[in-house]
């Protein structure tokens, strides 16, 4: 088959933010994305199934055409709207992230005879009724996205995608973006943020939520102060905990100790203040904020779940804890806080090892998978 470019591809997506403000992962990626398109080959657009929020404006200042439905990730209308969007999009591919969007994605895309991409970011709890919708559109499934092995085992097992349809494609970020902030800015930084300059900082950025495992972090801090009275401890990120986790730092009588940020967009110059870097999540799909900070040299504790432990090697890049253990994050922070060889060692090999997800190679094997279709060889292993 004959491929004319540009190819039009539209992306359906369940919601832009998590929060109804904070652009999602899945929405970062997609701006990250759109900024290395080459427009001679690529037309994008995308749709939501929400109404207009600041995650969508955020697209649609990078001239990008947003649509909004605000049906309700239920709503039957959804079909019919995804049909006239494929029509006044000319679109060649659907591109399918969220329940709700490949399963109206899928049933609209067969419809009008173009092909569908279900791009799963996570492993997501089971529900009983996706199950069954997803067993019944398998058959209407073109190709599958997995973020990860451990992903992929989850398309296969929980939303019933056959192993031969799904190929992993690791996401990846811009890594010019993430180059550590110069000693000056640094210090302008902590000044900012009324950090003293004689302090060490352990800090995590994340989204606070149950699944994000900030709550064990918090409860690692006791731990560490008892040894280190000179360590203070960031949390930036915003989400429904974050009430309930301030409740635990006063609890625990380490208020002074914690600073809470909220959602940030001076992301590199946050990172970069970090003597050690946690991501306690207690799971990942493809964890963005771990190749984030390696980029930067980080030195990174970091729970062994999901993607986490594919990316990097315990002890080479990072240093692995089980899940829902803040004795063992306490250990492994103190264990580098009395150890400059040993993070110094980790800083260099978390940098290399960042290079192999550059958000361009990420673009490559996407541009590899819909060409493939386009030209209707549907195996795509």
């Amino acid at each position: 088959m004959n491929i004319s470019y540009p190819i039009n591809v539209l992306h359906i997506i369940d919601k832009l933010s998590m929060d109804g403000v904070n652009p999602s992962s899945c929405a970062i990626l997609l701006d990250e994305w759109i900024s290395c398109l080459e427009p001679e080959r690529f037309n994008w657009a995308v749709c939501t199934l929400r109404n207009p929020d600041p995650a969508g404006k955020l697209l649609e200042k990078k001239g990008v055409r947003v649509y909004y439905f605000g049906y309700g990730k239920f709503s039957f209308k959804n079909i019919k709207g995804i049909i006239n969007l494929i029509e006044k999009e000319k679109a060649d591919i659907l591109h399918l992230h969220g329940y709700s969007a490949a399963n109206f994605g899928r049933i609209a895309g067969r419809r009008k005879g173009i092909i569908n991409v279900v791009h799963e970011h996570a492993v997501l709890r089971t529900l009983p009724h996706q199950y069954m919708a997803d067993l019944i559109l398998r058959n209407y499934t073109d190709a599958g996205i997995a973020v990860s092995e451990s992903v992929k085992d989850f398309m296969i097992a929980s939303r019933s995608i056959p192993p031969k349809k799904i190929r992993v494609i690791w996401n990846g970020i811009n890594i010019d973006k993430f180059k550590k902030s110069d000693h000056k800015d640094i210090k302008k930084k902590r000044q900012e943020l009324g950090i003293p300059e004689n302090v060490r900082i352990v800090g995590t950025i994340t989204r606070l939520r149950k699944e994000k495992g900030t709550e064990y972090f918090i409860k690692a801090v006791p731990s560490i102060l008892r040894e280190f009275s000179d360590v203070y401890f960031l949390i930036v990120g915003d989400g429904s905990l974050r009430s309930q986790l301030e409740s635990l730092t006063m609890e625990l009588n380490i208020s002074d100790k914690v600073g809470f940020l909220g959602f940030r967009n001076d992301i590199v110059e946050l990172l970069s203040l970090f003597d050690i870097n946690v991501i306690p999540s207690l799971t990942e799909g493809f964890p963005l904020s771990l190749v984030e900070a390696m980029a930067l040299g980080n030195i990174i504790v970091a729970t062994e779940v999901g993607g986490m432990k594919e990316i990097a090697e315990d002890g080479k890049n990072v240093l692995f804890v089980h899940p829902k253990n803040p004795l063992e994050i306490g250990e492994k922070v103190k264990l580098l806080l009395r150890n400059s060889k040993l993070s110094e060692t980790l800083s260099i090999s978390a940098k290399l090892l960042s290079e192999k997800f550059s958000i361009e190679k990420s673009i490559d094997f996407i541009d590899e998978l819909y060409l493939k279709l386009l030209r209707q060889d549907k195996s795509i292993q």
